[in-house]
Formats: C-alpha cells, sequence, structure tokens
C-alpha cells in the first residue's frame, strides 16, 4: 500500500523543500524495515502497514501531550505536525456500523443465538481479519456491548 510509495514520497518532500515531512517518510520507512527484519517477523501486509502506522500516531500524539504539560510548545507543535502528516497516510477508520456487522456475521458462523464472553478472542479476530482498518480497543469495546446486551 504506502510502502511502494514511499521512496517518491520522500523524493517529493524533500524537492518541495518539506524537511520535517520527509523525516517522518524515512521514519515510516525504517519501521517497516524493523517490522520485515525482526526475528520471527509476520507477513508484512496492508494491515501490518496501518498497525504500524497507527502506532506511530498514536506516539507523536502522547510525546505532543507531554511536552506541552512540560512547557515545550516547540516540540509540541513539532509532534503534532508529525502526527497530522501520519494521519493523513491513514484510511479511514471502519465505522461502528461496519464493526456491528461483522459481529452479526461472526455469531451467524456459531450457529449460537447470541454471543458469549468465551468466544471474545474469536470474534475479535474474525472482525480484524475482514475490517483491517478497525480499531482493535473500539471492536473490543464494541464486542463486550453485545456481550452484555
Amino acid at each position: 500500500m504506502i510502502n511502494e510509495e514511499l521512496n517518491k514520497m520522500i523524493m517529493a518532500a524533500m524537492k518541495g523543500g518539506e524537511k520535517t515531512k520527509a523525516e517522518v517518510y524515512r521514519a515510516i520507512k525504517s519501521e517497516f524495515l524493523k517490522f520485515k527484519t525482526a526475528k520471527d517477523a509476520k507477513p508484512f501486509d496492508d494491515a501490518a502497514e496501518i498497525s504500524i502506522l497507527r502506532k506511530m500516531h498514536k506516539e507523536r500524539e502522547d510525546d505532543a501531550k507531554l511536552f506541552e504539560a512540560n512547557g515545550r510548545a516547540d516540540l509540541a507543535d513539532q509532534n503534532k505536525y508529525e502526527a497530522a502528516v501520519l494521519a493523513d497516510l491513514l484510511p479511514q477508520a471502519a465505522s461502528e456500523d461496519d464493526i456491528r456487522k461483522q459481529i452479526d456475521a461472526f455469531i451467524a458462523t456459531t450457529g449460537e443465538p447470541k454471543l458469549e464472553k468465551k468466544n471474545m478472542g474469536a470474534c475479535v479476530k474474525f472482525v480484524k481479519a475482514a475490517l483491517p482498518t478497525a480499531d482493535g480497543k473500539t471492536v473490543s469495546t464494541i464486542v463486550m456491548q453485545v456481550i452484555n446486551s
């Protein structure tokens, strides 16, 4: 998805004089390379790319909050900009309705009338496989709501 275009994105940012954006793209390339070459590495697919980008985005947002709390507005602004660049690369997250539809599809495959707590892990995996852009925490929360209803 993004991995194939990364070198072009770096070159375009450098030619456009956007040094910080180029640094963010290089950091993404570095994280992708770490993932691919890690011991016992999982397959590098679109879901892995999204996961890495989400992690990097969250790190930048958390760092910006910390820098703001400690009076370092310059570093907070830089991290906010980097988070915005990463957010532009992330695909639209799956909606709550899409997640609920996948949960209903999972319930239909089990043959049971409703979702039980013992099937929560399998249900989350099913939804994440069908919707790789869905946030795991959101999926877990909705699955728990369905179980408790």
